[in-house]
């Protein structure tokens, strides 16, 4: 299956002739709901549904609980949870405090065979939820195939 996505008109915020421009986006699909996740889980490893959803529950206890350490957790076949921070910087040595942390987040590093996943997905182009400003014909595939990212 293959990833839809569409094209906008946008203004960018780094633009600083506010120019509006054509970009694609993804086209996102609704999100997997964490008893889908189950479902699907049991369904592919042949455990039961309940036992599924507290493996997961084992799961993110147990990364909540290094994480709070400092830890970084890796999670084999799937990534890298690294706790990170944004912190202000200062010219004064004691201004580089605790107090100077701004944003506290978890950074994610995929797996190998997600990187691989997301590298080699194909691509749709939905010519109906795009915009069609110069209403050409030619840039949408009337057969609805797939695009690589450069034929788009």
């Amino acid at each position: 299956m293959a990833l839809r996505v569409r094209r906008i008109k946008k203004a960018f915020g780094f633009d600083k002739t506010k120019t509006e421009k054509y970009v694609i986006v993804p086209d996102r699909a609704t999100v997997v709901t964490f008893d889908d996740l189950c479902e699907q889980i049991a369904t592919v490893s042949g455990v039961n549904n309940g036992l599924a959803r507290h493996v997961l529950y084992g799961l993110v206890s147990s990364m909540k609980t290094f994480i709070r350490q400092g830890h970084s957790v890796q999670v084999e076949g799937f990534g890298t949870f690294i706790p990170s921070f944004n912190a202000k910087s200062s010219l004064i040595e004691d201004e580089a405090n605790i107090d100077s942390i701004t944003k506290v987040k978890l950074r994610f590093l995929p797996s190998t065979e997600l990187r691989e996943v997301i590298n080699s997905m194909e691509f749709e182009f939905d010519a109906a939820d795009s915009t069609n400003d110069s209403q050409a014909e030619s840039e949408t595939d009337p057969e609805g195939g797939t695009d690589s990212p450069s034929e788009i």
